[in-house]
């Protein structure tokens, strides 16, 4: 299940108290305590990720990495000269 903080809020993971959930979607077991915590108001469901979703992502990393290595190496040559 997909969930995030309610606003100005962070939850304690199940399993481990020092890491939260806040405002960026996160994946966590369908279990007791998460769905206590949504029948609270306390987490939200976010929308499940889709797969075109995720290759969309990571299409756009690629893309910056990219554009990342190419701005290096134009420096780089640019410094050579």
């Amino acid at each position: 299940m997909r969930v995030t903080a309610a606003e100005g809020l962070r939850v304690p993971l199940e399993n481990n108290p020092r890491q939260y959930v806040d405002a960026e979607p996160v994946d966590v077991p369908d279990s007791s305590y998460y769905r206590r915590r949504l029948a609270a108001g306390e987490l939200i469901q976010a929308p499940a990720v889709s797969d075109s979703t995720i290759e969309t992502e990571q299409a756009a990393d690629t893309a910056t990495t990219d554009a990342s290595a190419k701005a290096r190496a134009t420096a780089k040559k640019g410094a050579t000269l």
